[in-house]
């Protein structure tokens, strides 16, 4: 099953290396909310999501920054920055959604960088996207007032979810942001006279 899911969302990588990861890897599943890793942890194994979608997250003098997402086929920069040293994640990251994530062993992802260019190329290019995510979610902080960038992540679940009815609460919606619930209350307030969202009683509607 393992290399059924691997070959479908990695086909560039060699038959030998997949059945490998089949054989020194796990498969662990998370439940909505469930911790990954924490921020302070050290990261003994390199995550590739296979079903789900995962908040990578900071928190810094007890702010919750939101980072990025990662959805079914990708993995945590985070990650690749510490599988070549022993310092404790600067990140957390929990599931958003129930998930299921392959665990490869971080002794064996070194040898499998130096082995399988394929391989190398991957994490390069999961590197230069999450990367890419950084950049936006600066840009986002620098160049957009609050409302704007609520707007944008409200539509960003939704495109995620692939549902406009989001089942998520002011205060969720205020640690993603790093702001507080008051805050984001009286922005939904003005985001619903703009017909941009409706409250739909615990829910909200991206319209």
């Amino acid at each position: 099953m393992t290399s059924d899911l691997l070959s479908r969302c990695y086909p560039q990588l060699d038959k030998s290396l997949i059945e490998e990861i089949e054989r020194e890897s796990s498969i662990k599943d998370f439940l909505a909310g469930a911790y990954i890793v924490k921020q302070g942890q050290y990261i003994r194994h390199l995550p590739i999501i296979l079903e789900g979608t995962v908040k990578v997250f900071s928190l810094e003098q007890d702010i919750q920054f939101l980072l990025y997402y990662i959805s079914a086929g990708g993995s945590c920069i985070y990650s690749f920055a510490h599988i070549s040293n022993d310092k404790p994640a600067a990140f957390s990251a929990a599931a958003e959604t129930d998930s299921k994530l392959l665990l490869l062993p971080k002794v064996k992802v070194d040898q499998w960088l130096k082995q399988y260019p394929a391989f190398s190329s991957i994490v390069l290019s999961e590197y230069q996207k999450h990367y890419q995510d950084l950049l936006n979610t600066t840009k986002q902080i620098i160049c957009h007032n609050l409302e704007e960038r609520l707007a944008k992540h409200l539509k960003t679940k939704a495109e995620m979810t692939n549902h406009s009815l989001l089942k998520i609460s002011h205060q969720e919606l205020a640690d993603d942001l790093g702001t507080s619930r008051e805050v984001i209350t009286r922005l939904m307030k003005k985001l619903s006279l703009t017909n941009k969202v409706q409250q739909v009683g615990r829910k909200i509607k991206v319209l």
